[in-house]
């Protein structure tokens, strides 16, 4: 058998584990998928492929979901992401900006800075 032969095929695409991340996100967080959609610049429609992974997501896309939810970019590509590790993130993104517990969406990423 050679190494080819032995990679599962249970694997999760990655465009898989964004849906599926994304899906428990929603279910768990209270917020709206036309909300997200709209914080992604899709139409309710494509939301909805992405979401069933019907449609790949870019990394643009993931990246604003990330963003939309207050999430590492990394936690949306997580297998082993569970309902209470993605509410830990957002309950401590919720605390590091001051918002007093209250899950605020669309919310960006840290500024960027060079250090200079």
């Amino acid at each position: 058998m050679t190494m080819l032969d032995i990679q599962p095929s249970a694997t999760l695409r990655r465009q898989d584990v964004v849906a599926m991340n994304t899906n428990m996100i929603l279910s768990n967080s209270g917020l709206m998928k036309k909300d997200l959609a709209k914080a992604m610049g899709l139409s309710p429609q494509s939301m909805a492929s992405r979401l069933q992974s019907k449609a790949d997501w870019t990394i643009d896309e993931t990246c604003a979901a990330a963003d939309f939810f207050g999430v590492p970019l990394m936690a949306l590509l997580d297998e082993n992401l569970t309902p209470a590790k993605a509410m830990e993130y957002i309950k401590n993104r919720r605390s590091d900006n001051g918002n007093d517990g209250q899950l605020v969406a669309g919310h960006g990423f840290e500024p960027w800075t060079s250090g200079l």
